[in-house]
């Protein structure tokens, strides 16, 4: 009696059938994980962005005014500011501990910082020339865009709480201010007589996007600006945005 060995017609279609049904399911467990990848990317870049813009913004404002001699007088213009999207910072470094645009030791004496948006258009934030949130220039890379940038001061206005050694009691002759160095309101601007000697504090707000889509980014909403308003086109530009908040307390003050 002959003996056939082999698979039957039925066999071979049931093994394709499985290893169809296998291939499926690499496949699309692959492209899943390509998408989260992808994601995980745009995430990482619009966070690390971000945090160093935010780190920046923190160890620059907060030198505004410092001197080493605290008993010499605040500048009036430690701080100033041509809108909310701008800043000026003045202080007398010690060629030691502050820093510049760049990050690296500011040279000792009288430094200014500017901080700003450049134009109400532009997704750059930058401090004198130096970039510390630039998009590509074709606007389509794999960079942060800057989508809002706002910038509040906490004023101090009293009451007279703090022996003037500090820096803010009332020792006449010792460039101390009556106030006790604590923002009793945060304003858009300086308005109703209200000086730069009287900012204890900064409040900075961030808006970040990404210049990547990706298109497992959904939005059941616009998201919001600084001010609370929709960014336009937010809920549907499949771009990935976040928003960045510190206060800065001013050393020195």
């Amino acid at each position: 009696m002959i003996k056939h060995f082999g698979f039957t017609l039925i066999e071979l279609m049931v093994a394709m059938a499985i290893s169809l049904i296998a291939l499926l399911a690499l496949s699309e467990l692959y492209i899943n994980a390509r998408k989260t990848a992808g994601l995980q990317m745009i995430q990482n870049q619009v966070s690390e962005d971000g945090r160093y813009a935010i780190s920046m913004l923190q160890r620059a404002i907060a030198q505004a005014g410092f001197r080493a001699d605290p008993t010499v007088a605040l500048a009036s213009d430690r701080i100033t500011a041509t809108s909310n999207e701008s800043i000026s910072v003045k202080f007398t470094s010690d060629g030691q501990n502050q820093i510049d645009c760049n990050g690296s030791v500011a040279a000792a004496g009288a430094t200014t910082l500017v901080i700003a948006r450049p134009s109400s258009t532009s997704n750059q934030l930058q401090c004198g020339t130096v970039d510390w949130i630039a998009p590509s220039t074709s606007g389509s890379g794999n960079g942060t865009e800057l989508i809002d940038f706002k910038i509040l001061y906490g004023i101090d206005t009293g009451p007279n709480l703090t022996d003037g050694s500090y820096g803010c009691g009332n020792d006449p002759g010792d460039g101390s201010k009556p106030r006790d160095c604590i923002a009793d309101s945060y304003v858009s601007s300086l308005t109703g007589g209200v000086t730069a000697s009287q900012i204890a504090s900064i409040k900075v707000c961030l808006v970040l996007r990404s210049e990547k889509t990706d298109i497992s980014i959904v939005k059941p909403a616009a998201v919001k600006d600084c001010s609370g308003s929709d960014i336009t086109g937010s809920d549907t530009d499949k771009k990935l945005y976040r928003m960045f908040r510190s206060t800065i307390m001013l050393r020195n003050n």
